[in-house]
């Protein structure tokens, strides 16, 4: 990913046991940009907001590693705001699912 806004200091998220029943990802800072990395067997999905989360709509699907997905990964530019858009929901499609959050701060 080519980043065209300075800045951007990582704040790093991994967890191994990510259930279907899901769970919240409390971001420290606000964030310009995301990239997710799957490193387990089940796919992931992402959320950006908790209604969505709650009605399981609206997310991304993170695969899993393949020959077709060689890093399992997914990235795009996310700019999270104060409120109900500040932090990123995450649940396994089914069994566990492994992932790698690397959320880049926004400055000013």
């Amino acid at each position: 990913m080519v980043m065209t806004v300075r800045g951007g200091i990582p704040y790093v998220f991994r967890d191994a046991a990510i259930a279907t029943t899901g769970r919240k990802i409390r971001l420290p800072f606000l964030i310009h940009s995301l990239i997710v990395r799957n490193k387990g067997s089940s796919t992931a999905k992402v959320y950006f907001t908790e209604a969505d989360f709650t009605a399981d709509q609206n997310y991304v699907e993170i695969p899993v590693a393949s020959p077709t997905y060689p890093y399992g990964e997914w990235s795009g530019n996310v700019e999270t705001s104060s409120g109900d858009h500040s932090d990123l929901w995450v649940k396994a499609s089914a069994g566990t699912a492994s992932l790698e959050v690397v959320g880049f701060q926004r400055r000013g």
